[in-house]
């Protein structure tokens, strides 16, 4: 049995947080998509394969509900989208080429750099990562940023707006408590923080 401890995953302070979902310009349609991606994963937890597998049949956003079929470890799970990532979505599928199978989609046939697509494919892992990395530095956040931060991110607010670990284990879609329970660790770092700015009591 392997009981190395687990290195902590980086997180985005709130603050970092709304500044990175701020950078999308939604005057553009890459805006308006990459903003809604981003709120996916900072406003639900989803993975970075969960989001450019999503298919428009998962979603249902008059009721605010969203299915990550066949997430990791093969199992499906439904959400509830909160209010503004829904609205985000909404502006999305407005927007987006119709005849994909994809929710979120190339916008038109490009040959750039390593991504070249047709209009209206499934967008790429590698393109996600790729934006999210360009967008942290556009925000001045001095982290190394990955899709899967995000998820962190999410995680370890939830944990830190008193929120129930066993819930977070079924929103996140993990098969084992153990790997839920580093968030509250995270969480805790709060604690710490209070504790070193604590007056003592002295006699």
């Amino acid at each position: 049995m392997n009981t190395r401890r687990k290195k902590l995953p980086a997180v985005l302070e709130p603050e970092e947080a709304q500044k990175l979902l701020s950078i999308p310009n939604k005057r553009y349609i890459t805006g308006i998509r990459n903003k809604a991606i981003l709120a996916l994963m900072l406003n639900m937890g989803l993975r970075v394969s969960e989001v450019v597998n999503l298919r428009p049949g998962d979603l249902n956003l008059t009721k605010r509900k969203l299915r990550v079929v066949n997430g990791k470890g093969g199992v499906d799970r439904d959400l509830i989208i909160p209010e503004y990532t829904a609205e985000l979505l909404k502006e999305w599928k407005k927007a987006r080429p119709k005849e994909s199978r994809y929710f979120f989609t190339t916008i038109k046939d490009k040959k750039e750099g390593p991504f070249s697509s047709s209009k209206g494919s499934q967008l790429s892992v590698r393109y996600i990562q790729f934006m999210v990395k360009r967008y942290a530095k556009k925000a001045e956040i001095d982290k190394d940023i990955t899709p899967h931060t995000l998820r962190h991110t999410f995680a370890t607010d939830f944990i830190r707006q008193g929120q129930n670990v066993m819930k977070l284990k079924k929103i996140l879609g993990h098969s084992d408590i153990s790997t839920t329970q580093i968030y509250v660790t995270l969480a805790n770092k709060d604690i710490e923080e209070a504790m070193n700015g604590f007056e003592e009591f002295k006699a």
